[in-house]
């Protein structure tokens, strides 16, 4: 291989004299570069290989001391440099899989954090002064109390983790229906929506018409409904009475609040 390296010098002189191409000469030179690096790699002894896997693993590089260890196990497999190196490897891959790991939490994290920024910008803020509480409600959320609809809300206190609301609001024009339960479909499984406690479902005549609410705090047994409801596709709300039933299925709008809503409070309660 010496040879070719004298060779190669021998000719890189000859080019140069010949006034050769820049581009030719520029490659010859990488390659001569190349065989003497091929050439230094070939002489170094099984111990050099070792050492060398030992400071890239004491300097955090464990992808290159991999590599020394796997040459050194394929090139010396019977030296004692290779018994030792057989453990170091090990650790170096475990290591290896650690800090991904790592990579990929921190990944995680980031593209969850710049999820709930957006889901926030989609909120709607209001400070309630005599409760001390922050509101969060999505933007395209109605006020009105004559229009039907299902909504999800999140109340914060300065220093206490959020929390989350559900308001379902009902209204006709017709007769009333006395509302005792609902039920939920979310691409064909059932939730139910009973009193927690009696006059829950509230009703009062307004707007020239009646009105049936819900108003709660969302409790853990209602979290599966919640978030089937922000990634269902079809959803549709019975509402079941004294006498009679009505239905309808939410909007797509509906559905995207619920989703912006959630993923505010995911991203509420992570914050510190």
């Amino acid at each position: 291989m010496r040879r070719i390296i004298l060779f190669n010098v021998f000719m890189i002189l000859i080019l140069t004299s010949c006034g050769i191409p820049q581009a030719d000469f520029d490659k010859l030179k990488e390659e001569n570069k190349k065989l003497k690096k091929e050439i230094a790699e070939c002489q170094l002894t099984p111990s050099q290989i070792l050492e060398q896997a030992n400071e890239y693993n004491d300097a955090l590089d464990y992808s290159k001391s991999k590599n020394r260890l796997l040459v050194l196990l394929d090139k010396y497999p019977n030296s004692r440099e290779a018994k030792k190196g057989k453990s170091l490897l090990k650790k170096v891959e475990k290591e290896i899989i650690e800090t991904q790991k790592a990579l990929d939490k921190d990944k995680l994290k980031e593209d969850n954090n710049e999820d709930y920024k957006k889901a926030l910008a989609k909120m709607k803020k209001k400070y309630d002064v005599d409760n001390e509480v922050t509101w969060y409600s999505d933007k395209s959320s109605t006020q009105l109390n004559n229009q039907n609809f299902v909504q999800t809300y999140i109340g914060k206190k300065e220093k206490r983790k959020p929390w989350l609301g559900l308001s379902i609001n009902y209204f006709t024009k017709k007769e009333w229906l006395f509302i005792q339960r609902m039920e939920v479909d979310v691409d064909g499984k059932i939730f139910e929506i009973e009193e927690d406690t009696p006059g829950e479902f509230k009703s009062k005549e307004e707007s020239g018409g009646k009105r049936e609410w819900l108003d709660r705090i969302i409790k853990d047994f209602d979290m599966p409904m919640i978030k089937a409801m922000a990634s269902g596709k079809t959803i549709k709300i019975k509402y079941v009475g004294k006498d009679d039933i009505d239905s309808r299925t939410l909007s797509k709008v509906e559905k995207k609040a619920i989703q912006n809503v959630l993923l505010a409070y995911e991203g509420l309660r992570a914050v510190k």
